[in-house]
């Protein structure tokens, strides 16, 4: 028994020694027992060519589809020799020693399976596994580079048997084929060739790990097929006797480790990925209960894909937190968010095109080439480098530091804006844009939207100016700054050239010198485009000889492109006179830094405050003091007794002539100078504040709102989860708040502090208030609760305190607090406690008041149209006051002691507004609106039918009417009158009993029916008269209007009939009238040349 102990002993003694990285609780450790943080880089789209990378998406996203598309072209044999030059090139000894020259120490290996065995489908039998040399040889050589860097290799299974999940181009999925999960082939295959490699590596001491399944995505309930296989994988790799570490991936893209808890062995890292989503001190929380709660270590095991500020900022936070990382991805494609940059050749570009059916197809020779071309471009020395992508993530997370991009540029001479610092956002550059997450706030944005050169958030693109480095920085917004190291050879006095162009007016911009103004604001017009580049210059600029940092401010949102700045020597700088450059708004937010072109004498400054002068909107500010600050030395700070805000235009004047410059010169004086304002907004109070626009937060999320007025809100909230927003109070005092929220079903609570910027004390401004649940997160409603303190007047941080999550918040309002709710602030209310419903002034005191019905108005209108005997009778109820009555246009009256009653009279129709005062009561008035009438004139409109003989009359102007048909009157009370009209002439009258109104008369003839007939004719026509007339009399003329002939005719009775002759008549058109008392007939006869039938 002691000799097997001892066996034991030894061979464990070994094993650690050939084993290299293990585990030691939470943290990993080298075979010397020293934790190893693991910073590391990942040659993505080496051995698994991933669609978007290659710029294919679309057309061939996962690598088989990309083989396939190529074999059509070339064939297999080329296809086969393009793949192998592609592995050769992609990554290789170079590489490699870069990584380890920057500060890498792991080296996470993307792996395809296929470079090791057949797929399933290929192979002879199905219990048998072909094994290839080709993947093998890929990680013996990795390890031979890595080792005299004593870096560590993670062999990661990027591209499983059958594909792990159904985003194709991660993994080569190809939907046609059983997945890993729809096959115990595939997932067999697997478990034996993660043995074949433990058996080939085991005792490899730069092995780091094996990263067993990469971004497992698909449908897995509990994570217990996830579980299943990578138990089988690790009983076959601890079985042939190798324990290097286990790092393990959740399902869903590597981050859900449902399932795979507890660990089920002793040598594990749970690993998670991380992209565009943000990079607050807590956002990883969610996976640090993980490491917590198992004793095991945690691994970053993939993230990229962003701009440097994110890089900088979750390797930060990675390693704030202890966790060890690799990123993505070493190369890619026409990217600027790779350490290298792989130039797309225009032949490769052809067969995207082609392949899109947007171009030709390629020859085969063409094609080949082509692709040739492009794996030759994979070498290092045919990339583009993109330094700053390895200061962002190895020198960046632990410096503000910021260091030249090349070398310190030298002036006299050219600046290039492109080569700005390397460094942090807000050091080296600030841009409004300078990352993307997307995945937080449910949009995609660019850093650099013109996507060259840099991977920060500075927007720079391209030009073939010959006064450029072929680079410009452009989209430039307010607030904006780059920064530069320079070194002056030569003091004197510069003049600035300023290589822009723009398509636009307006562009705003100025330089500063180690943060003192060095020139004042620029204004550009349009050059005729963005890329037609013009030279304008600035004079007097003044420049101590060494090394100095010059930035580069954007005062608009008007976009301008600037490739250069070209400072000439122009003269020595005792030749200057002693003058201020400009003035901005300090941040303090209540004083103003003026700055001069030379160096203050402090010692001047003394008793002149009052030889300035600032104003806004034509009001004097008090000024408190002048002050100097030593390390400004061309500064005078004027300090306020009130605050500024960010919408204020400010004015500085001098007029005195006490301050100097160290030379001895005096200042020169100068009026209504406007001061740079760069304060950021604040939100004036009372205010309603959009949740979404913090300042700060720690664990928020924003996503689209349906509330009322679109827009956003914030949500996914947890327990210590807070939101900051800028404010501003003009008076202390407390406030009325609206808080919008939505909750599906759990009740969020809430409190609100005043941080004090300077000390970061937090002062209570509501306790905690509970929010209801509304069973939907788009279910809005509002809650109201009083400040529990004052908020002081100034400006604060105010801080929205997540007590407990699970709420969606719109807005939050901030109200002027109203105790008795009578329209008016507690703040400018002079009598509180004003009972309910109480109307009251301005001051919040009682206005006097009488009911409305203590006040009658009657009206009578004007007589007849024109009349001035209108009257307007008044009267009050209550005779206890003395009244003063006012009416448009006459003169006033008065209800006095016992009257109760006034009148005006004779007036004209018309609006007028009566008005009642009250003798005493200043500030009391009730008026009443009242029109004074008169008759409107009269209006009949008569209607005939001439067939029936029936009338009807629409009249109006009166109630009663007068209607008179040949003399016989109808009185009609009413609008409306029908009667039916005899034949012949009917004169009818309608009239009122108002004459003014007028007359309306209108005579009207009724006819008899007449009956012609045959016609045409050939001799005699025959007429049929209706009626009673006895006689009627026909005249008959030719068609030209001579008469032939006019006679009375009797008509015969019974039958009514005459007969009008024509047998005389020559063939032709004959005009016949008819008269009579009842009748009037017009018609045209006809003697047609042949006979009518």
């Amino acid at each position: 028994m002691r000799k097997q102990l001892t066996l034991i002993a030894f061979l464990f003694s070994t094993f650690i020694f050939s084993q290299g990285l293990t585990t030691s609780g939470k943290i990993i450790v080298d075979e010397n027992g020293n934790e190893v943080l693991l910073r590391g880089y990942t040659p993505g789209g080496w051995l698994v060519m991933e669609g978007y990378m290659m710029q294919a998406e679309g057309t061939a996203g996962a690598q088989h589809e990309f083989v396939e598309r190529f074999t059509d072209l070339v064939g297999e044999d080329k296809t086969n020799q393009f793949f192998a030059k592609w592995r050769e090139n992609h990554f290789m000894q170079e590489d490699v020693d870069s990584l380890a020259a920057w500060g890498f120490n792991s080296i996470r290996v993307p792996l395809h399976y296929n470079l090791f065995t057949l797929p399933i489908q290929q192979e002879p039998s199905a219990d048998q596994n072909t094994w290839l040399e080709t993947g093998f040889e890929i990680i013996d050589n990795v390890l031979a580079w890595a080792e005299p860097h004593k870096m560590y290799v993670i062999l990661d299974m990027h591209a499983a048997p059958g594909g792990q999940g159904r985003n194709s181009e991660i993994s080569d999925y190809d939907p046609d084929k059983p997945s890993l999960w729809e096959s115990e082939r595939n997932k067999t295959k697997l478990v034996e060739l993660w043995k074949k490699i433990a058996e080939r590596y085991k005792d490899n001491e730069w092995i780091g790990g094996y990263d067993l399944i990469n971004e497992t995505n698909w449908d897995l309930p509990g994570g217990v097929a996830l579980k299943e296989i990578y138990e089988r994988i690790t009983t076959e790799i601890r079985g042939v006797g190798d324990n290097h570490i286990l790092f393990i991936e959740g399902n869903d893209y590597g981050n859900n480790h449902a399932g795979l808890t507890p660990p089920w062995d002793d040598n594990m890292v749970y690993s998670f990925h991380k992209y565009w989503n943000s990079t607050n001190e807590n956002d990883l929380d969610w996976i640090l209960p993980l490491r917590d709660n198992y004793n095991v270590p945690l691994w970053m095991g993939e993230s990229g894909e962003n701009s440097n500020k994110w890089y900088t900022d979750a390797v930060h936070l990675f390693e704030s937190n202890n966790v060890g990382w690799a990123w993505w991805a070493i190369k890619k494609l026409g990217d600027i968010d790779s350490a290298f940059s792989v130039v797309k050749n225009p032949g490769y570009q052809d067969i995207i095109n082609y392949w899109k059916g947007e171009g030709d197809k390629p020859s085969e020779d063409d094609a080949f080439a082509a692709m040739m071309k492009l794996a030759d471009n994979l070498l290092i020395k045919n990339c583009l480098y993109r330094k700053g992508i390895k200061d962002a993530l190895l020198r960046q997370p632990h410096t503000n530091e910021t260091i030249p991009y090349n070398k310190a540029q030298e002036i006299p001479g050219m600046i290039y804006l492109s080569d700005y610092d390397l460094g942090k956002s807000g050091y080296a550059y600030y841009d409004l844009d300078s990352a993307d997450y997307n995945l937080s706030t449910g949009s995609f944005q660019a850093w650099n939207r013109g996507w060259k050169y840099r991977n920060d958030g500075v927007d720079i693109e391209t030009n073939d100016d010959s006064k450029s480095n072929g680079y410009h920085v452009g989209y430039v917004g307010k607030g904006e700054w780059i920064k530069y190291t320079v070194n002056v050879k030569e003091a004197g006095l510069y003049r600035a050239d300023f290589r822009h162009a723009s398509a636009a007016d307006g562009a705003r911009f100025y330089l500063t010198n180690n943060d003192q103004n060095l020139t004042s604001v620029l204004t550009t017009n349009n050059t005729g485009g963005w890329f037609n580049f013009i030279t304008t210059s600035m004079s007097g600029i003044l420049l101590n000889e060494g090394i100095q940092e010059i930035k580069m401010h954007f005062d608009s949102n008007s976009e301008v492109n600037i490739s250069s700045i070209d400072f000439v020597k122009v003269g020595e700088i005792n030749q200057a006179n002693f003058s201020s450059v400009s003035a901005k708004t300090a941040s303090d937010e209540k004083s103003i830094e003026l700055y001069l072109n030379q160096d203050l004498d402090e010692s001047t400054l003394e008793n002149v405050v009052g030889d300035f002068n600032v104003t806004i909107e034509n009001s004097d500010l008090n000024i408190q003091s002048i002050s100097f600050n030593s390390n400004k030395s061309r500064t005078i700070i004027i300090n306020l007794e009130d605050n500024l805000l960010f919408n204020q235009k400010i004015l500085i004047t001098y007029s005195g002539d006490k301050i100097k410059s160290k030379t001895g010169k005096n200042l020169d004086t100068f009026s209504n100078m406007e001061v740079l304002n760069n304060l950021e907004p604040r939100y004036v109070l009372p205010a309603k504040i959009e949740a979404e626009d913090y300042v700060n937060m720690l664990g928020i999320s924003v996503e689209s709102t349906s509330d009322d007025g679109g827009g956003s809100n914030i949500g996914y909230t947890d327990k210590n989860d807070y939101a900051e927003y800028k404010i501003y109070n003009s008076l202390t005092r407390k406030f009325t708040i609206d808080f919008r929220v939505a909750a599906n079903s759990d009740a969020g609570e809430i409190s609100l502090d005043l941080v004090e910027e300077s000390t970061g004390r937090y002062i209570e401004v509501m306790d905690n208030l509970t929010l209801p649940i509304t069973n939907d997160w788009q279910s809005w409603t509002t809650v109201t609760k009083n400040t529990s303190n004052v908020i002081g007047k100034g400006v604060h941080i105010l801080r929205l305190n997540i007590e407990k999550g699970g709420f969606n918040m719109n807005w939050i309002n901030f109200r002027e607090v109203d105790s008795d709710s009578d329209g008016v602030s507690d703040s400018n209310d002079n009598c509180p406690d004003t009972p309910q419903g109480t109307r009251v002034d301005v001051n919040g005191c009682p206005v006097f008041e009488l009911p409305l019905n203590n006040f009658k108005v009657e009206v009578g209108s004007v007589t007849c149209i024109g009349n001035t005997d209108g009257v307007i009778n008044l009267s009050v109820e209550d005779a206890s006051y003395d009244y003063s009555v006012t009416i448009t246009g006459q003169s006033d009256l008065s209800i006095t002691g016992t009257s109760t009653t006034a009148s005006f009279t004779g007036l004209a129709k018309g609006t007028y507004e009566v008005c009642f005062k009250v003798v005493g009561q200043d500030g009391y008035e009730q008026c009443f609106e009242v029109v004074v009438g008169e008759p409107k004139p009269l209006s009949a409109f008569i209607n005939v039918d001439d067939v029936s003989g029936k009338m009807s009359v629409t009249m109006g102007g009166s109630n009663t009417y007068y209607v008179n048909i040949n003399g016989v009157n109808t009185t009609v009370d009413g609008d409306s009158f029908e009667t039916q009209l005899s034949t012949g002439l009917s004169i009818i009258t309608i009239s009122t009993d108002l004459e003014c109104q007028g007359v309306v008369e209108q005579e009207v003839f009724i006819s008899e029916k007449i009956h012609y007939y045959p016609n045409p004719t050939i001799s005699n026509v025959k007429v049929h008269v209706g009626g009673e007339d006895a006689s009627v009399k026909v005249s008959v003329f030719s068609e030209k209007g001579d008469l032939i002939y006019t006679r009375d005719q009797n008509i015969e009775q019974g039958s009514r009939k005459i007969h009008i002759d024509l047998t005389n008549q020559i063939t032709g058109t004959y005009i016949v009238t008819l008269e009579s008392k009842t009748a009037v007939s017009y018609t045209h006869l006809t003697l047609p040349t042949t006979p009518y039938v």
